[in-house]
């Protein structure tokens, strides 16, 4: 049997820039930290040589895990149209008000936040650390949601 989502991981460049930015920008919190080298990481994660830290940060039940592989592949920036994961999304409250702190910290949003249906909730992406595009999301029900109507807007979904 399956149980609950975990987490979701981060192969990052810079690891004490990313938990800068997931600590101080988006509030999560350090949950714990440990290296591994050898034959295990090795097998486990499928790269050779495998030498690594981990870092794994939590807000409430969510945890993202960042990782910082010693050997490196180049990182690019992936198109939301292409297969796989697209974006990590957190649930804001003040999305407006997110919007402009985190875009006076220099972070580039592919739009101000927007309503993504009549009724519906408001979102934005922006670009963080390591190519990772990060969406804001807030209810219909939040007090600056736009046209809310109550009730409509129950489980966070689009």
């Amino acid at each position: 049997m399956i149980g609950e989502f975990l987490h979701v991981a981060i192969a990052v460049e810079d690891l004490e820039r990313s938990i800068a930015f997931y600590t101080e920008v988006m509030g999560l919190e350090l949950d714990y930290r440990a290296q591994h080298a050898g034959e295990l990481p090795a097998r486990i994660s499928g790269v050779s040589q495998a030498e690594l830290e981990v870092v794994v940060l939590k807000k409430g039940p969510a945890r993202i895990e960042l990782t910082d592989y010693r050997r490196k592949e180049p990182a690019g920036s992936k198109p939301q149209n292409q297969h796989g994961l697209t974006h990590i999304a957190f649930l804001v409250e003040g999305i407006d008000q997110e919007y402009e702190r985190i875009a006076a910290l220099g972070y580039r949003f592919n739009s101000p936040p927007l309503q993504s249906r009549p009724g519906g909730p408001k979102v934005c992406y922006f670009h963080g650390p390591d190519n990772v595009v990060i969406e804001l999301y807030q209810t219909a029900t939040a007090p600056d949601a736009g046209r809310a109507r109550p009730g409509n807007e129950t489980n966070p979904r689009r």
